[in-house]
């Protein structure tokens, strides 16, 4: 294969394949001079895996083959990212080395469950679930079904996390089924966070939620061991310190995650771990040959596909400006939308930017849940995001 590309973007997941869609779609002479680095042979619709993971989504409508939706135009290396060299401006997959010109870094973000001790044995096993991984999606929902008294509890860490309100998603679906069910069973939400959400609109919506649905959550309480066998969850308390075991009949795990760690070395990351971008350009704050969207980046909002669709045209817009040799002009405003499912059938749509304060494209209070809101999020989001996201269209 070639060694050289006008632009090489790593990783093919949402701000990947999107970003190329766009980029192909504006600027006819990139056919063929675009890559894609990406090792996994599918490509995953995430966002409905809390849904899947609550039965009311089917797995085997959240993937394609990942040759299916690589862009016409573009080029597929299907290799995983070893090094990148943003001097030499040359990336290194498996045992290819690749020269560019411009470098986009969609990577994503990494689950470390590692974190947590006992977790990465546990799950599987005991009804220790996860809606992060294929695989365990389904056990999810087998759990829920056979969970007949005790405690489910719903984990979240302080970390940043891709799907930032997936762990609610979970919560409160799986509430509305233990309900339906009339169960004696416990439903509990814990997190490290200081707070439930941080726009304090929806933040005040979803207390009122966790308080009319009677689920017993805390704050400032991080998972940190797993001790499946016994049914146990041990929390730390992450002002005091303090731990303290709380005994499940099911435990749903949102690890903890961090940025790319393959580029550890490459200095693009920032002390944090993510790809150090400007927050308005996305153009890398050391080197003006390379970009970065989504869950990889260091831009400080909600982990969401919902942002990547807002990031996706400022990017592709600024990227151009640079391949003429012009600064780029367009910004981003820090943009998403948060759908929280608050029972079967319902659902919050939180929408907001940098300066945290709501940004609602309906004439509806979106705080409030709506049967409209949910039926969005099930049926009409998976066929923008097939056919419309990662075609480029934002």
């Amino acid at each position: 294969m070639r060694k050289h590309y006008k632009l090489v973007i790593l990783g093919g997941g949402t701000g990947g394949i999107s970003t190329a869609s766009r980029i192909l779609s504006k600027k006819k002479d990139l056919k063929d001079d675009v890559l894609i680095i990406e090792p996994d042979d599918y490509h995953y619709f995430q966002p409905a895996w809390p849904l899947v993971g609550s039965g009311d989504e089917k797995l085997d409508s959240t993937w394609k083959p990942m040759k299916k939706v690589i862009p016409k135009g573009a080029c597929w290396l299907q290799a995983a990212v070893k090094n990148v060299d943003p001097v030499k401006r040359e990336v290194t997959a498996d045992d290819t080395l690749i020269s560019y010109d411009f470098l986009i870094v969609a990577l994503g973000i990494e689950l470390n469950y590692d974190a947590i001790k006992g977790a990465r044995e546990s799950l599987g096993h005991n009804s220790v679930c996860t809606n992060y991984l294929y695989n365990l999606v389904e056990y999810t929902y087998e759990s829920l079904k056979n969970t007949k008294s005790g405690n489910i509890i719903v984990t979240k860490p302080e970390a940043k996390i891709k799907g930032g309100v997936s762990a609610e998603n979970s919560l409160f679906t799986m509430d509305d089924f233990i309900k339906q069910q009339d169960r004696n069973v416990d439903i509990m939400f814990r997190s490290g966070r200081e707070e439930l959400f941080e726009v304090k609109k929806y933040n005040d919506s979803l207390i009122s939620q966790m308080e009319e649905k009677h689920i017993d959550y805390k704050l400032n309480e991080e998972l940190i061991e797993v001790k499946g066998k016994q049914k146990q969850a041990v929390f730390k308390n992450t002002h005091t310190g303090e731990t303290h075991t709380i005994p499940f009949e099911m435990l749903v795990i949102t690890p903890p995650m961090h940025g790319p760690s393959v580029l550890k070395k490459s200095g693009l990351l920032n002390q944090e771990g993510w790809v150090d971008v400007d927050k308005h350009t996305m153009m890398h704050k050391k080197y003006t040959t390379v970009f970065s969207l989504g869950d990889s980046s260091s831009l400080p909002t909600v982990k969401m596909g919902a942002a990547v669709r807002k990031q996706l045209p400022v990017l592709v817009d600024n990227l151009i400006e640079r391949m003429n040799d012009q600064e780029p002009t367009h910004k981003y405003d820090g943009r998403t939308a948060c759908p929280i499912a608050t029972e079967y059938g319902e659902l919050i749509l939180a929408e907001f930017g940098y300066d945290r304060k709501p940004k609602e494209t309906t004439f509806l209070n979106q705080a409030d849940d709506k049967m409209i809101f949910y039926q969005f999020k099930k049926n009409m989001l998976p066929i923008m995001y097939w056919y419309a996201l990662l075609k480029g269209k934002s």
